[in-house]
């Protein structure tokens, strides 16, 4: 706990202000004044801090003050995580405190949840938000040098020709703010969802910033990230050298080109990495033997959540569109039988489409699914489905310009495709549960789990 210089009252950290602020008195205090001058014997700037370990999954948190209460481990959804030790921390360089309050993270947070018609309700059950901690994230921060003769590879597309360039050039430049987060426990799909921070709101660290918040422990090797630093701040320059998509001709005239700036080579060498850590409202949901994330960049207020779908809300859904859809077809006086196999045709084209999509943007999210051993029986299947989807919106398309088309042909048709993007729905989403039941959570070497529902 810092105390308050006035009353000897406990000192928070107050977002909205920036300062430190003591709820006895009122005061406030620059948390730059609660700096530490303690030093190992390496030199490097150490503070106490008080620990708390997960029984169940290992993670720790830290913290300034002994008396917080962690009601639940937010990397492993256990019940409880128990006080450990004291321990002199290892202080970072810089941090960047956090601009967004508990109160907009959950504003942020059900905004997002809404936008998922099909996620259940129970994932916005407030006393589930109310469970968002505030925690300091780990990351290492590079610098590096572009020192060289870089490369660019371009074309220029013309009427019936394609035109391949190579800009050559020098360069020297020192960069500086490209972070990865430096924890374990972080999961690296979400770090990268609530990225970019903004390296230019931090600050020289000081203990008195973890008032009233937590930090997570870094357990990542600075140089573990070196080729993504590389990669990341060669891409980013290759995409600014590009904004300049001209070469000069031998006649002096320009030429316009494109660039590809994946393919460029940019001599970068990383210089150093600086540990700083990161605002982020942290959120997990333990549902049996799996686990479901919500993080919200408290800098900036990007949202990343695990939204799981019911599929009991999109079989619902379904039947509900369906049911109107096939009233309004078959009812109406004005729309005649082989018109409604016109259209049941384009709903079954349209549907398909649909799924076929979300089935993509599912084994993208997570390197490997899409050569797991029921992505590949789907995949192979879902080509007989898409060949079987195409054969009938042409039959029935064709049969829909016969006139007369008689009404039994037309309604049959129409049922026949319903109850076929019914199947196809269906089978969506038995891949959709044999991956969950497939894939039980993940533990790094603590045993922390993160994997999500």
């Amino acid at each position: 706990m810092i105390q308050c210089p006035g009353c000897g009252g406990a000192l928070r950290f107050d977002i909205p202000t920036q300062l430190m602020l003591c709820d006895h008195c009122g005061g406030t205090y620059d948390p730059a004044s609660t700096a530490t001058m303690n030093k190992d014997a390496n030199g490097r700037k150490m503070f106490d801090t008080y620990v708390f370990t997960c029984p169940s999954c290992g993670g720790e948190l830290l913290t300034t003050d002994q008396t917080d209460a962690v009601g639940f481990c937010p990397f492993c959804g256990g019940a409880s995580m128990l006080y450990d030790r004291i321990h002199r921390q290892w202080e970072p360089e810089y941090i960047i405190p956090f601009q967004i309050t508990k109160e907009q993270c959950k504003e942020l947070y059900v905004k997002e949840a809404k936008r998922s018609v099909f996620t259940s309700r129970k994932y916005r059950d407030p006393q589930l938000i109310e469970s968002f901690r505030g925690i300091y994230m780990p990351y290492w921060v590079y610098q590096a040098l572009q020192v060289g003769e870089f490369s660019l590879e371009g074309e220029k597309k013309g009427a019936f020709t394609v035109s391949s360039y190579r800009v050559t050039g020098n360069i020297d430049v020192q960069l500086d703010g490209y972070g990865h987060d430096a924890s374990k426990e972080f999961d690296d799909r979400i770090s990268e969802h609530i990225a970019p921070f903004d390296p230019h709101g931090h600050k020289p660290f000081a203990p008195g910033y973890l008032s009233g918040f937590y930090a997570d422990v870094g357990d990542v090797n600075a140089h573990q990230y070196d080729k993504k630093a590389i990669d990341a701040m060669s891409e980013d320059t290759a995409r600014l050298l590009s904004q300049q998509n001209a070469v000069v001709r031998p006649d002096g005239g320009l030429r316009k080109i494109r660039i590809f700036p994946q393919k460029a080579q940019i001599p970068t060498s990383v210089t150093s990495a600086q540990r700083t850590l990161y605002p982020v409202w942290f959120m997990s949901y333990r549902n049996k033997d799996k686990i479901t994330y919500a993080a919200v960049n408290g800098q900036t207020g990007k949202v990343s959540a695990d939204l799981p779908v019911s599929p009991w809300k999109i079989l619902l859904t379904v039947l509900i569109v369906g049911a109107a859809i096939a009233a309004s077809l078959f009812f109406l006086p004005s729309v005649k039988a082989n018109w409604t196999l016109a259209a049941s045709a384009l709903l079954l084209v349209i549907g398909s489409i649909i799924l076929h999509v979300a089935f993509n943007r599912v084994v993208n999210e997570e390197t490997g699914l899409n050569k797991t051993e029921e992505a590949v029986r789907f995949k192979k299947r879902d080509i007989w489905r898409r060949i079987l989807v195409i054969v009938s919106a042409v039959i029935a398309f064709v049969t829909a310009f016969i006139d007369p088309a008689y009404n039994i042909i037309s309604y049959a048709g129409c049922l026949l495709m319903a109850a076929q993007l019914f199947w196809i729905m269906l089978s969506h989403i038995r891949f959709q549960a044999e991956i969950a039941k497939r894939r039980p959570p993940q533990f790094n070497k603590k045993g922390a789990a993160y994997d999500e529902e």
